[in-house]
């Protein structure tokens, strides 16, 4: 079996090099974006199509973005430190085989509730019988999303990042392809798509999810790692991962069972149509929370997991509390500069086709709602994922399932007042509640705060210059902001004031920042 030794410098290099290519995809997922919301417009069929993408797109979100990792990439590593290569490699191909089984009894399971629901619902609720329809042509992409999730984590663990980063980059090109394809479509209205389209576009996004699986079988190989299951009992070590592994994915499920939880609502208080305003500022979220939360905790896992098998506690908490105050320090900026030029972002991507004026006010003041959750989720990730490397599973668990009912009563209070934005604000407080029960828990482990609160002017200053920065800009260019040169002024403003901020108060984290990316350069 081969593999790399994971050592900080390997969690840097992985987390780099996920947030590059995840750069990409997510550019490539404001392509896609703006395609949709052009043929589509602020419609009823939009509005079923990310209804029915709920579900299956949180089982991509919770597998793709680290609960199948959270749970077998310590189980690997324990079994590698005590068995060799051979045991884990048997550890894996077991807990892929039941994996897969699991997966396919509840996609059976979910596709028989929908067929069930159609057949009552009759000809009534046009909207919600369109969503159904969508829903059970995208329900089968959960079972080859999860399984590239799986194949991803021994991957990591090997120090091999490249095949995983470009999952997510690899749908939104065949996502485009089929956009492209639907806007000539016969029957489309006007060029417009429609109920017909839509059903198509789902069909679309299955095939993508089976390539993306395909995908992982070079990296998988390299890493000398089984590529098929083995449907067989498996022992002790895969039973107490199975164990992990639900405890694993509620931990790291509130931020999209929140997310998730806020669509069904706007959609029943606010309205179907409403329901695309909170899944295009979720899109918009997720840049930052990729390129610097999600990246950060993905890159560092593998760290956290070898550091908590082999029992070196100080270490640990050393790489936590720098992986966080990092991860602080650039997602506070982003999030502020985001804030600022909110509303030229969403004119330059979405203000064509069938998206109007009116729609870009009301999609900036949700995206600003939703940008208070950022700081939370990325400093959350990365506690749920060092207490679940040191084999609290339990923990997090707990905490999510707190901070759910939150944002259920804060919603059910604030989107009948506030609209489509409350739901960001509810989204923001539980998510503020569960990192702070995350991060009371790490003295039973051991482990130290994960920010010192002494630091915490330093860490976020850069933040505050950025958003001053891009204010500033976008106040002084007028409606020249609203064009992509004005746009990339305002961005431009923000990271030079943020890089500045950053040199003059955190020189030595900025040291290390820029040794770390050419020392990224001269591994290729």
């Amino acid at each position: 079996m081969s593999s790399r030794t994971v050592t900080g410098r390997t969690a840097f290099h992985g987390a780099l090099l996920t947030s590059a290519w995840t750069l990409g995809s997510r550019v490539l997922g404001f392509v896609r974006d703006a395609l949709m919301v052009a043929s589509f417009g602020m419609s009823a069929e939009l509005g079923a199509f990310n209804v029915a993408w709920i579900v299956p797109n949180l089982f991509r979100k919770l597998f793709g973005e680290g609960a199948v990792g959270a749970a077998i990439q310590p189980a690997l590593a324990r079994a590698r430190q005590e068995g060799g290569p051979e045991r884990a490699g048997r550890l894996y191909m077991r807990f892929h085989g039941l994996l897969a089984l699991a997966l396919a009894v509840a996609v059976a399971a979910g596709e028989a509730v929908i067929w069930i629901w159609r057949a009552r619902l009759g000809d009534g609720a046009p909207a919600t019988a369109l969503a159904l329809r969508y829903a059970s042509i995208l329900l089968p992409y959960a079972l080859p999303i999860c399984l590239t999730a799986l194949a991803a984590a021994p991957q990591n663990l090997s120090g091999r990042f490249l095949f995983p980063a470009l999952a997510p980059l690899l749908l939104n090109v065949v996502w485009i392809g089929c956009l492209l394809a639907v806007a000539g479509f016969p029957g489309a209205d006007g060029g417009h798509a429609g109920a017909a389209e839509g059903a198509l576009l789902c069909f679309g996004v299955l095939a993508g999810g089976v390539l993306q699986w395909l995908l992982q079988v070079p990296g998988l190989r390299a890493s000398g790692y089984p590529l098929l299951p083995r449907f067989l009992p498996g022992d002790g070590e895969v039973r107490r991962t199975l164990r992990s592994f639900l405890p694993a994915l509620a931990g790291l499920a509130a931020v999209q069972i929140n997310m998730a939880l806020d669509q069904g609502l706007v959609w029943i208080l606010v309205g179907p149509e409403a329901n695309t305003y909170a899944y295009l500022a979720n899109r918009l979220l997720q840049l930052p929370l990729a390129l610097i939360g999600i990246s950060a905790a993905t890159g560092a896992l593998p760290l956290f997991a070898r550091l908590a098998a082999e029992g070196r506690r100080p270490e640990l908490a050393a790489a936590l509390q720098r992986a966080a105050e990092s991860a602080l320090i650039l997602i506070v900026a982003a999030a502020a500069g985001l804030y600022a030029v909110a509303e030229p972002t969403i004119r330059v991507l979405f203000e064509h086709g069938r998206f109007e004026q009116g729609d870009s006010a009301l999609l900036a003041g949700t995206l600003r709602a939703y940008l208070w959750c950022l700081p939370a989720a990325t400093v959350g990730g990365l506690l749920t994922r060092v207490r679940q490397a040191s084999g609290d599973y339990a923990g997090p668990a707990k905490v999510a399932f707190a901070s759910v009912p939150v944002n259920l009563v804060l919603d059910l209070l604030l989107l009948p007042r506030l609209g489509v934005p409350g739901a960001g604000y509810a989204t923001a407080a539980a998510l503020t509640v569960q990192a702070l029960l995350l991060a009371g828990g790490l003295g039973r482990l051991g482990l130290g705060p994960p920010l010192r609160l002494g630091r915490l002017p330093r860490l976020l200053a850069p933040g505050a210059a950025a958003g001053a920065a891009a204010a500033a800009t976008v106040a002084a260019l007028g409606g020249a902001a609203d064009h992509l040169p004005g746009l990339a002024a305002g961005i431009a403003a923000g990271v030079t004031a943020a890089t500045a901020a950053t040199v003059w108060l955190l020189p030595e984290e900025f040291r290390e920042l820029l040794a770390g990316l050419r020392r990224r350069a001269a591994a290729g």
